[in-house]
């Protein structure tokens, strides 16, 4: 192969991979929105928009219909056999749920939401996310968790009237209890679990950086470190404990 032929071939290649990130930059914003509504969701259910709590409840499926369209026509998870099999197991569900069960299509509609839209999101991401993707949400998750811990000391330390412990659409809360009276702080989510989940995921980025020469502020690492430690003993959350 001659000099030229191999230079042409590089840009040639070059220019397939342009296009390809091209083609995959509206999934990739799709999942960042995605995954922002997901931390943020309870926040406006609960402090910013409570009279359409019941509203936001969906307020991720059609960023998620959308995410699965996109997917679903640059043939990225056309042959998933997780996906195949979850869908057919739900189907098999709605029809039992129908038949044998309680009977009301709205709320076995409902539930198949979860697995009908939501699971498939998991591989989709797989398939649009490179490393550097990865590490993007990892600092995103560090940042974040430092206002966050501060957030959830105020729960923890504050009545269940405060403002802060507001419940969903803006009412008294029913925290879940955790020891010598104090109860589990949400953070920004709907219920207790979603802090934990988020703080758990915190961990792994945190011993990641920590590990890797990877470049990040030393400084933010290091308080983001201080915030999980914080996160444990305010959550009252022993899965937490065990997770990290």
């Amino acid at each position: 192969m001659t000099v030229d032929a191999l230079d042409n071939a590089v840009l040639e290649r070059n220019s397939i991979g342009d296009r390809e990130g091209s083609k995959l930059k509206p999934l990739k914003y799709a999942i960042w929105l995605y995954f922002i509504l997901l931390i943020f969701e309870g926040a406006l259910r609960k402090w910013v928009l409570p009279g359409l709590s019941d509203a936001l409840l969906i307020v991720r499926d059609p960023v998620a219909i959308y995410i699965i369209y996109r997917a679903w026509y640059y043939n990225l998870i056309n042959r998933n056999s997780f996906i195949v099999a979850m869908t057919a197991l739900t189907i098999m569900g709605l029809i039992t749920a129908l038949l044998f069960g309680h009977g009301n299509l709205f709320v076995a509609l409902f539930g198949a939401r979860v697995t009908l839209i939501h699971f498939p999101i998991i591989f989709i991401m797989g398939k649009v996310l490179d490393k550097n993707d990865i590490l993007q949400f990892g600092k995103f998750v560090l940042w974040l968790s430092i206002p966050m811990v501060v957030l959830i000391a105020a729960q923890f330390y504050s009545p269940q009237s405060a403002w802060v412990n507001l419940g969903i659409g803006g009412g008294e809360t029913e925290g879940f209890q955790g020891a010598l009276g104090y109860y589990r702080p949400p953070g920004t989510f709907s219920f207790q679990v979603g802090n934990t989940l988020f703080f758990s995921l915190a961990a792994v980025f945190i011993v990641y950086f920590w590990t890797n020469n990877i470049k990040f502020n030393r400084i933010v690492l290091l308080l983001a470190t201080l915030a999980l430690l914080a996160a444990i003993p305010l959550s009252i959350s022993r899965t937490l404990f065990y997770s990290v």
